[in-house]
């Protein structure tokens, strides 16, 4: 009786030897569309790089698009360009066309059915 006991206990003694290793977790960085509307020349030299920089090292990928003194109808009228990629987020800035631009940006993507967030930086 004992042998037959330890014979049966015998795989399980062996099992974690034999057990395959886990998988390694693997840190798979998923890049996201991101699109930042903003006015360019409202930023430092350089600050803008850094803040395009630091958005891409957390996984997005960035267009940085905007006028100087655009109007929120050509920012409107730029939006269906802009969605070709698909973006995951846009990130507006209010310096670039005020809030009616992130109104009309708002009224564009509920009309085109977008999942598209709508985020806005604040300066």
């Amino acid at each position: 009786m004992n042998r037959l006991l330890l014979i049966l206990l015998l795989p399980l003694a062996l099992a974690p030897a034999c057990a395959p290793e886990p998988a390694a977790e693997h840190h798979v960085l998923v890049n996201r569309n991101l699109v930042l509307l903003t006015d360019t020349t409202q930023w430092s030299p350089g600050q803008l790089t850094d803040y395009r920089d630091s958005l891409t090292k957390v996984g997005y990928r960035v267009l940085v698009s905007g006028y100087p003194g655009e109007s929120s109808a050509a920012l409107a009228a730029r939006l269906p360009w802009l969605l070709q990629p698909g973006v995951d987020v846009f990130l507006y800035d209010e310096r670039l066309a005020g809030q009616a631009g992130l109104d009309s940006l708002r009224v564009y993507l509920t009309r085109v059915s977008s999942p598209a967030l709508i985020q806005e930086l604040k300066q």
